[in-house]
């Protein structure tokens, strides 16, 4: 894993444990990336026990999982997308993107799979199956979608 990737999730991280939102509804908003569909199939359809997201990853070209033994770390061949998979968070990641709609898009995701309302920023607590999540967008040196479990 590279020292950039590392920190840029060890912040995302950091940042969304500190940061919490008061939910308020989002306004709906089509997936249309490509990033944020490989977040929905790999992140918020495994929640809560992202059983499963491995093969989802599978299903976006990221066929070589590597066991870090606190987390799984895989990228497609040609790097364009990138997973962070544990028990606690699940993690998708792409190089920069010029859209704007992102974080959008990526709360307007969220909601389908949320018990309660998502907040209209990031980060932003969510609720999948009783169980408590931070979702948190960072684009800083690229874009990170987080799902992490909140106990």
């Amino acid at each position: 894993m590279s020292d950039k990737l590392f920190r840029t999730l060890a912040l995302s991280s950091l940042f969304v444990l500190a940061s919490c939102t008061t939910a308020t509804p989002t306004v709906s908003t089509p997936v249309t990336s490509k990033a944020i569909e490989a977040f929905v199939d790999i992140c918020l359809k495994t929640a809560p026990s992202f059983a499963g997201s491995a093969e989802a990853a599978k299903r976006f070209g990221i066929n070589d999982l590597q066991d870090m033994g606190f987390m799984r770390l895989g990228f497609t061949t040609d790097k364009k997308l990138g997973v962070q998979l544990s028990e606690k968070e699940c993690v998708v990641t792409t190089p920069n993107q010029s859209d704007d709609s992102l974080t959008r898009q990526l709360l307007s995701a969220a909601q389908t799979y949320s018990q309660t309302p998502v907040a209209d920023r990031v980060p932003s607590k969510v609720r999948i199956q009783d169980n408590n999540f931070i979702l948190q967008h960072d684009r800083k040196g690229g874009e990170t979608y987080v799902l992490l479990r909140n106990k």
